[in-house]
């Protein structure tokens, strides 16, 4: 099966909100700040709930809670999120903007509002860092204090509308930057992860740019040097000892479409001369060719490498990075994308044939997904979800439900230590240190000046200190971010 689902059957985007930015930030469509973000990812119990992104800048409150008035607000400065979740309560949490940040509080709720995990004391108020994880009942939320896009708007899909193609506002503007040059001549080059969408963005690019001819992908790092020249040019008859007919080779048979170099930096030094040839002159000879033959072709690139780098080592041609590498693209990786998992965790379901209401999780499942870092990015994402959804699946046809044994051991059981967001681990994110109370008790006082005197001792690492006290790592996260206690500070120190 393809990865389409990643850009939507017709890579619908709305290109008319950006590539703007030639104008130096005047123009409409200029990435701005967007200030604070929430996303709904996903309710463990419902898949068929579509996931929305709220926009806090306007507001100093929010409401959130079991409802059926989707989007009332009781006043101008307060956001009220109703949930569809029976599991959440009427009034179930409540957040707020403080000195610069935002804080959350649980309503006396039935079944509590958890943060990354831990459970915030009814009534208390818990500071928010970025990538916080809020779970109201069975329903998952994201938090971020920031972010740069071209609109603020709320996007809240009807459930029975199709999902936006992300929720990340970064990420939109590459996609409207990708629909833009999708209608140009111009070589693109196309820089992320392994795993994380290369291909399908190179699809999305050539399906829009109503060139007639093919996309033909070539893998250069699969290419045994020997045969490289012979699949991209062709050769004519008699070449070599068995060139009994001529080949045409890639390039031309890409003729009047997209070629697309799948890990260019794996090329050859010598090919990439021929390669430049072709990109000024339109033009490709055959091996044992005595002519030059005429293509009409548009080289899209991609790497999982850093070219500059290559170059640097002098393994790649400057003046092949600068005709390749002028306009680029990056596709982010799954972890810079957690707000987007419950889009993505929907279109793999729907792709693969799957029907929404047929596959729910355990929360603890579904709480190991959204904070794993996803190293090996969409493509593991995609394997794992069907692979727990055949261990879970039942021979009388009930709803799946997916436990933390149905998934892959690397998720089930995320290595120690490692921060949210790497690629070996899980736990939260730590949130920027904020203001500390000023009206601190003894009691809290003399807790920040315990957990200063571990930081200092142990260099600042959050594990070590967490250990040493007994908690939860995230709990001494939190007490860091509450106190507002500078870590790397403490790391100083010590050095």
């Amino acid at each position: 099966m393809g990865y389409d689902w990643l850009v939507g059957p017709e890579g619908d985007v709305d290109s008319t909100t950006t590539l703007e930015h030639g104008q130096h930030g005047a123009g409409r469509g200029a990435p701005q700040s967007l200030g604070p973000l929430l996303f709904r990812l996903l309710s463990a119990d419902d898949l068929t709930q579509p996931s929305a992104r709220y926009s806090l800048a306007r507001f100093a409150e929010v409401e959130i809670g079991r409802s059926g008035l989707s989007g009332r607000q009781p006043r101008p400065t307060a956001l009220r999120i109703d949930i569809r979740d029976p599991f959440a309560s009427s009034r179930h949490a409540h957040l707020e903007r403080r000195d610069g940040g935002w804080q959350v509080r649980d309503e006396g709720s039935r079944n509590g509002t958890l943060v990354d995990g831990e459970r915030a004391p009814a009534g208390e108020e818990v500071p928010l860092g970025e990538g916080d994880l809020i779970e109201i009942g069975h329903t998952f939320f994201l938090f971020r204090g920031s972010a740069r896009g071209v609109s603020e708007s709320t996007l809240e899909p009807v459930p029975e509308g199709e999902d936006p193609l992300t929720l990340r506002p970064e990420w939109e503007l590459e996609l409207a930057k990708a629909a833009r040059l999708s209608r140009t001549s111009h070589e693109v080059l196309i820089e992320g992860e392994t795993g994380a969408g290369k291909e399908i963005l190179a699809r999305f690019l050539h399906e829009r740019s109503r060139r007639t001819g093919p996309l033909v992908c070539v893998n250069c790092a699969a290419l045994p040097e020997a045969l490289f020249e012979d699949e991209l040019f062709g050769h004519v008859r008699g070449a070599f000892s068995g060139a009994q007919t001529e080949r045409e080779g890639l390039v031309r048979a890409a003729s009047g479409g997209t070629l697309l170099l799948d890990e260019v930096g794996e090329m050859p030094p010598g090919l990439q001369v021929k390669l430049l040839r072709i990109l000024e002159d339109h033009q490709v000879r055959p091996v044992g060719g005595d002519r030059e033959i005429p293509v009409d072709v548009r080289v899209v690139a991609s790497t999982n490498r850093r070219l500059e780098g290559l170059v640097a080592e002098g393994k790649f041609r400057q003046d092949l990075l600068a005709r390749l590498g002028l306009l680029s693209l990056r596709v982010p990786p799954l972890r810079e994308r957690r707000e987007d998992l419950g889009l993505l965790i929907r279109a793999v379901l729907r792709a693969a044939g799957v029907a929404l209401d047929r596959v729910s999780f355990d929360l603890d499942a579904l709480r190991l997904v959204l904070r794993y870092a996803w190293p090996l990015n969409v493509r593991e994402l995609r394997s794992a979800l069907l692979a727990a959804i055949d261990l879970a699946g039942t021979d009388n046809g009930d709803v799946v439900r997916i436990s933390p044994y149905h998934l892959p051991p690397a998720i089930r059981e995320p290595r120690a230590g490692a921060p949210a967001g790497s690629p070996t681990g899980d736990p939260a994110p730590v949130p920027r240190a904020r203001k500390a109370k000023v009206d601190l008790t003894d009691t809290e006082r003399e807790l920040r000046d315990k957990i200063i005197e571990q930081l200092r001792r142990a260099n600042g690492n959050v594990s070590d200190v967490a250990r040493q006290m007994g908690k939860g790592r995230t709990q001494i996260q939190r007490w860091i971010a509450r106190y507002g206690i500078d870590v790397e500070a403490l790391r100083r120190t010590k050095e």
